[in-house]
């Protein structure tokens, strides 16, 4: 009996910490990096707008399906391929050539945050900004995204776009001028 609790408290302790830690981490964050691309802006509007077409160059998507629209703005559900986790993409703002608003939530409707596009004309093509605000809930989750960093997942989809464009990712934590 005393070994097993031993074995139970060795095993427990590091599921307590990470939930302590979480507790202690802000549920909302908001992250943003840019980089520059040698496309003019309406060219890379165009790629981010069509959402369908998110497999063709995006390493996260494994597949996405268009589903009614709401409030007359376009709404898919993407499969990803990590967890083959399901997330409803709508577009809630879309000024072409210079910004794109995207609300990303769970199927069920709960809210994860947005991802605004912010594209400007710089020398020799365009500057994509990309701001994630987000939320976070379970404690536990907080702390595995804070481990993993919170601009993984944006950092990971400006170097799938510069890689659609056969470029090179130079991702800015600065934003520009």
């Amino acid at each position: 009996m005393k070994w097993f609790l031993i074995i139970a408290v060795i095993l427990l302790l590091p599921i307590l910490v990470i939930l302590v830690a979480g507790l202690f981490q802000p549920v909302k964050h908001s992250v943003t990096r840019s980089l520059h691309l040698n496309q003019k802006p309406e060219v890379v509007f165009a790629l981010l707008a069509d959402s369908t077409n998110l497999p063709s160059w995006s390493s996260t998507v494994a597949s996405v399906e268009s589903i009614p629209a709401q409030d007359g703005k376009p709404v898919v559900k993407c499969t990803l391929k990590w967890g083959h986790m399901q997330m409803v993409m709508t577009q809630n703002e879309s000024t072409s050539p210079s910004r794109l608003v995207i609300t990303m939530s769970k199927p069920t409707g709960t809210v994860l945050g947005t991802w605004t596009y912010q594209i400007k004309p710089d020398t020799e093509g365009c500057r994509v900004t990309l701001t994630e605000d987000g939320e976070i809930k379970n404690p536990f989750f907080r702390v595995m995204a804070r481990m993993r960093g919170l601009d993984a997942n944006i950092n990971q989809t400006l170097q799938d776009l510069t890689k659609r464009f056969g470029e090179s990712a130079d991702i800015s934590n600065r934003l520009p001028n």
